[in-house]
């Protein structure tokens, strides 16, 4: 009975530490989330986030919106709605959304590529298992289970090529799960 529980500890602990050094190796920049980060509450409030406002770049509000072409854009203020209503293709242009899956062991798409200033808007999903969608750069780590959808949204205010990559451990395959944001100026 000891042979079985010391062989069962054993085990338990060489998966512990192929975990670690997994995780350590290929995100040691993730081990100490900071308050810039963007957290799963703050990034994606599900039903609460209505997003950025497309005209001033703010966090929207149900108090403000506006239907146009059967499709309803949510504002910060009210002088933004009459702005979006005097040209909504120059607003509605900017707003870049995608769908993104996650599954074991890659993203797909592989590369999402937008402009400088744009507002981006991400449906992340998972096809298997929990993943993260991490984008240092950008301040973004979020949580996605399978069968859910998550609505991550920022301005690309930075242009450049920044990685994304899952922050949620999700097997041997884990550290070669990698996307691509590309930023064009």
């Amino acid at each position: 009975m000891k042979r079985v529980v010391l062989f069962g500890l054993i085990i338990f602990l060489n998966l512990s530490l192929g975990y670690a050094q997994d995780m350590d190796h290929h995100h040691h920049d993730m081990d100490n989330h900071t308050n810039k980060q963007m957290t799963d509450e703050k990034a994606v409030r599900s039903e609460d986030n209505l997003g950025i406002c497309p005209v001033m770049g703010g966090e929207a509000s149900k108090e403000y919106s506006y239907t146009h072409q059967g499709k309803t854009y949510y504002f910060c203020c009210p002088s933004c709605v009459d702005e979006f209503k005097k040209d909504p293709e120059k607003y509605i242009s900017k707003i870049k959304e995608f769908e993104l899956e996650a599954y074991q062991f890659g993203f797909e798409p592989e590369e999402i590529v937008v402009e400088k200033g744009d507002i981006v808007r991400i449906l992340a999903s998972s096809r298997d298992v929990p993943h993260g969608v991490y984008i240092k750069e950008y301040n973004i780590n979020v949580t996605v289970k399978k069968g859910e959808t998550r609505k991550i949204e920022f301005i690309a205010k930075e242009a450049g090529e920044f990685p994304i990559l899952c922050s949620v451990y999700c097997g041997r395959g884990h550290h070669s799960m990698k996307a691509k944001l590309i930023v064009k100026e």
